[in-house]
């Protein structure tokens, strides 16, 4: 795998986190302290859920590595179709307040897709977890700080198609897996 596509996969998986620090950035007086917040807090997520799904998926992928491609395909499109339709669906709630409980729930929830992603390595027989987890981490440590910076400025034009680039990126990545 290219450097250039795990950076496409860590912005693409940093979506739905860059689109909270949108929120919170419009909300909070004080971004630079809640900036380094969230981007910690939503980079180490994203960093550990691939590398557990990796685990995970290293567990199974001898048994089913001649449909590895395919399974990573079905993966990586309905991450991207989850993401599309969460844009259409909701906006993301701007919430003020955000204590260790509240950063530990939108880490969790926003690297679900990441522990998906972490499974389609395995299954594809990736080898460089370690290096591919980092880049993902710092990539949606990099766009959840700039995410919260430009709160103010454009959270209300950007928040819902921040889903649609990322699901469109992972849905093409998708399609690159089943093909190669």
């Amino acid at each position: 795998m290219y450097f250039l596509e795990v950076v496409l996969i860590g912005i693409s998986l940093a979506m739905d986190a860059f689109a909270i620090c949108l929120c919170q950035g419009l909300a909070s007086k004080n971004k630079g302290s809640l900036a380094l917040k969230l981007g910690l807090t939503f980079g180490a997520f994203q960093a550990i859920m691939p590398w557990l799904g990796y685990s995970v998926g290293n567990i199974f992928s001898s048994k089913v590595s001649t449909y590895g491609n395919i399974l990573a395909f079905i993966i990586l499109v309905l991450i991207g179709i989850n993401m599309i339709k969460e844009g259409k669906e909701e906006e993301e709630k701007c919430d003020i307040e955000i204590g260790l409980k509240a950063l530990l729930g939108m880490g969790i929830a926003t690297s679900i897709d990441a522990l998906a992603v972490g499974l389609s390595f395995a299954m594809n027989g990736q080898q460089h977890i370690y290096l591919y987890v980092m880049i993902i981490g710092i990539v949606t440590f990099i766009i959840s700080v700039v995410g919260t910076n430009l709160g103010s400025k454009v959270g209300e034009l950007l928040g819902s198609k921040a889903h649609y680039f990322g699901g469109t990126v992972l849905i093409i990545l998708g399609l690159k897996a089943l093909i190669g």
